[in-house]
């Protein structure tokens, strides 16, 4: 009789074990396939929305794998919920900018022209010696050398030496047919001036064009590719 007990908690370990390991497979190719749906990015790149989808998913997965009893088809839906979840909210902030600075944040200029905004490190909780530290990395010597930093929503800080940087203004002033009012603002200029400039290079409207940058040599634009609606 204890034999057979043993037998049978033995069989049940195993079971567990098999069970296991099967939804740790199964895991990993749903979390790969959910990656892949979401679409790609650098991790450098990932916002503060894309960070919590993620963490939320490794929490469920976690909970999940640690519990034997725990039903795989109430792991899959919570997950593949919030992977369309994200796609949903990603296309809407592909039309919205106002909303991208809401979930994403906005970039903001630490230097221009070699002087320091001390009011939006402070603002930013960015420190002089982290600021020093990114510049001697691009192998600059001192903030007068720099055209522009740009602290990036993802917290990464762009430098623009003044020997190599070829635009007036690092934001563009058109994306995707929508105007850039703040950096039209920053740049003390208005939209008639902007359009005709765009006049210049042949540019009708803003709705048709994809980006424009204000560059040292005049505007670099490029226009938006129309889809052939009878097509």
């Amino acid at each position: 009789m204890t034999i057979v007990v043993w037998v049978c908690k033995e069989e049940m370990k195993m079971a567990a074990y098999i069970t296991l390991i099967f939804k740790c497979f199964l895991f990993y190719m749903v979390i790969i396939i959910a990656l892949r749906i979401m679409g790609k990015r650098e991790v450098g790149e990932l916002s503060v929305f894309d960070i919590v989808i993620y963490l939320v998913m490794s929490e469920l997965l976690a909970l999940s794998i640690s519990n034997p009893k725990e039903s795989v088809f109430k792991s899959l839906v919570p997950i593949f919920t919030l992977a369309f979840l994200q796609i949903i909210i990603s296309v809407i902030l592909l039309k919205s900018k106002k909303l991208r600075d809401i979930f994403d944040g906005k970039a903001v200029i630490i230097i221009h022209d070699g002087q320091i905004n001390q009011k939006t490190m402070k603002k930013e909780r960015y420190s002089i010696d982290d600021l020093m530290s990114q510049i001697r990395d691009k192998d600059l010597c001192s903030p007068e050398e720099v055209a522009f930093a740009i602290l990036e929503n993802n917290g990464n800080l762009s430098v623009l030496p003044k020997k190599t940087c070829k635009v007036r203004h690092p934001d563009p002033l058109i994306s995707d047919g929508k105007i850039n009012k703040e950096a039209l603002i920053e740049i003390e200029k208005d939209e008639e001036w902007l359009k005709k400039e765009l006049q210049k290079e042949g540019v009708n409207g803003i709705e048709e064009v994809f980006l424009c940058l204000w560059q040292k040599s005049g505007m670099y634009v490029i226009k938006r590719e129309f889809k052939n609606s009878s097509s």
